[in-house]
């Protein structure tokens, strides 16, 4: 499953529904679920339980210049509580919790966020993080092959 998750109309804030919704005109293995997470993150427990592996995309502030691309594992939002991070931090490591207390197996995971340039009004990414979509396309198809070659 790719998960994207944010606000579409705040800006650099919804980058992760921008790219879930441009990856949805890729070609991509039948397997591969694109879903459109929202702000609404105790509705993803069900997907999120149903999945093998997952790839989140989110606006993920952590100091960089608008656009910087990180690549992360769920561990290490939660092992780095003191650091910047996803805006949406404490629905994440709860909805994590929370899985885990309900007895949800959720696969091996790992965030792709994005340094946000602008978080306001609007539907449109800021021209620093439009400028890095297609490098984050790149990362993300490439991490779904990955995932796909590692499949018995």
């Amino acid at each position: 499953m790719v998960l994207g998750v944010g606000n579409l109309l705040l800006a650099d804030e919804g980058v992760g529904i921008h790219a879930v919704q441009a990856l949805g005109k890729h070609e991509l293995p039948p397997v591969v679920e694109l879903v459109d997470g929202g702000t609404s993150t105790l509705d993803l427990l069900p997907h999120l339980h149903q999945a093998r592996r997952v790839i989140i995309i989110d606006a993920l502030k952590a100091g960089g210049v608008p656009g910087d691309i990180y690549r992360c594992r769920p561990e290490d939002l939660l092992e780095n509580r003191e650091q910047p991070m996803s805006l949406h931090q404490v629905d994440f490591v709860q909805l994590l919790d929370i899985a885990e207390r309900m007895g949800y197996r959720i696969g091996p995971a790992v965030i792709y966020g994005v340094e946000p340039g602008e978080i306001g009004w609007s539907m449109d990414l800021s021209p620093a993080v439009a400028a890095k979509m297609p490098r984050l396309l790149e990362l993300v198809t490439a991490e779904i092959e990955k995932i796909m070659g590692e499949q018995p």
